[in-house]
C-alpha cells in the first residue's frame, strides 16, 4: 500500500464502534480527491447500506473496495480501501447511528419522566403545618 493511502486512512472521521447485535450496521463510504488534504477537507459521505449483519456489512464494503484497481484493508481504522485515477475512497462499517440515537432519545424521555413522577410524588406529600 501506498504510504500516500495513510493519510486518508488514519483521518479522524470516524464511525463509533461499539458492539450491537442483530441487523444493525451501515456501511457509509467517505471519499476525497487524491489532492485532497483530509486534515482540511471533510470527506464526501454516502451511505451505501443500513439494517445490515456485521458479516454482511462487511462482504459489502470489501466487494465495493474491490470494485477499484488499486484497494486494500487497513487494520488499524477497520475500513476497505478503494482508489482510481483521482480519488481515493473508504468503506466504513459501524452500528446504525439512527438505532444510537433512538435508544439515546429513549434513555432521555424515561429519565425526564421519572423526574418528574419524584417531583409530583415529593411535591404532594410534602405539607407543612402551622404549629402557632
Amino acid at each position: 500500500m501506498s504510504a500516500s493511502f495513510d493519510r486518508f486512512l488514519n483521518a479522524r472521521h470516524r464511525q463509533s464502534r461499539k458492539a450491537s447485535l442483530g441487523r444493525a450496521f451501515t456501511v457509509t463510504r467517505q471519499s476525497w480527491r487524491l489532492n485532497d488534504d483530509p486534515r482540511e477537507i471533510a470527506p464526501e459521505v454516502e451511505v451505501m447500506a443500513t439494517r445490515r449483519s456485521a458479516s454482511e456489512a462487511a462482504d459489502l464494503a470489501r466487494e465495493a473496495a474491490w470494485s477499484f484497481k488499486r484497494y486494500g484493508f487497513h487494520k488499524p481504522s477497520g475500513a476497505w480501501w478503494g482508489a482510481d485515477s483521482d480519488m481515493f475512497h473508504r468503506f466504513m462499517v459501524g452500528p446504525s447511528s439512527r438505532r444510537a440515537t433512538g435508544a439515546l432519545l429513549a434513555f432521555a424521555l424515561a429519565g425526564v419522566a421519572a423526574v418528574a413522577i419524584s417531583q409530583r410524588k415529593s411535591g404532594g406529600r410534602r405539607r407543612t403545618r402551622d404549629k402557632s
